[in-house]
């Protein structure tokens, strides 16, 4: 165990847990190494007012690596030891933010150069520039998935002591998937979910207008667009090493000064 200095950098929608109700996967920069990193078990709403923390926010907390996750990146996080720094606001340029994230310990040519890593070293988490963004797509989950998740959660719930908060999780019936092809050439091409909080608050607030899958369309164009460097932050599923999901974005303008080491 370990007080260690951490740049939040991705929080992914909340996932039921049996164990610690309800979990939420999140990543950062750690500051002595500027290596990815991924923190659990957080469970994000049910922390104080004092230790939640925004992306591109500095927090020190006490954490150990994980002794159940054989994944390198994943470490153990003391929640009570949270104390929340300062936060990198994005500027007209990104400067500050991009000195830390877009560093060549995080940053792979291609996805399909994390799967390789993955094999050879189970690196699990790395950021990658797609050469082009192909098409985004609402999918409609299988109604067993749905169902499953429900149960899982209303048992979870139901076995919570009586004193403890009881927050309700919207289960979400559709998945976010972007389809991209990667600067390398042996990329034929990638679909995948995009895991990220902001895309499911969107969605749980616009849900019930018309046009809706535009509006979410519309989040992810102000990402992907001409006038932004837009990268994809990447992490791979504990159960399935070879399945990577986007956990997040980081677009910085494209007229900017650049900092990579």
């Amino acid at each position: 165990m370990a007080t260690k200095d951490i740049l939040i950098l991705v929080k992914t929608y909340p996932e039921i847990s049996k164990k610690y109700t309800e979990t939420v996967c999140t990543g950062g920069i750690l500051a002595e190494t500027r290596e990815l990193i991924r923190l659990y078990p957080v469970r994000y709403r049910y922390l104080e007012g004092e230790t939640q923390f925004s992306k591109y926010q500095w927090i020190n907390a006490k954490i150990a690596k994980s002794t159940t996750d054989v994944r390198p990146e994943s470490f153990n996080i003391i929640e009570n030891t949270i104390k929340l720094g300062d936060k990198i606001d994005p500027g007209k340029d990104w400067y500050e933010r991009e000195k830390w994230v877009l560093n060549n310990k995080a940053v792979f040519r291609s996805l399909e150069d994390i799967l390789k890593a993955q094999k050879e070293k189970n690196t699990s988490l790395g950021i990658i520039k797609p050469k082009e963004i192909k098409n985004f797509r609402v999918e409609r989950k299988d109604q067993s998935e749905i169902d499953a998740a429900n149960l899982k959660k209303d048992s979870v719930i139901s076995q919570l002591d009586m004193f403890e908060d009881r927050k309700n999780l919207e289960i979400l019936p559709v998945r976010f998937v972007l389809n991209f092809i990667c600067d390398d050439s042996k990329c034929r091409g990638h679909n995948l979910s995009i895991l990220d909080w902001e895309f499911a608050q969107l969605y749980r607030k616009v849900k019930n207008f018309e046009g809706w899958e535009k509006k979410i369309e519309d989040k992810l164009m102000t990402i992907c667009n001409e006038k932004r460097e837009t990268y994809l932050i990447v992490g791979n599923i504990a159960r399935w090493q070879h399945v990577f999901c986007i956990i997040g974005f980081f677009y910085p303008p494209k007229i900017r000064q650049t900092y990579l080491c």
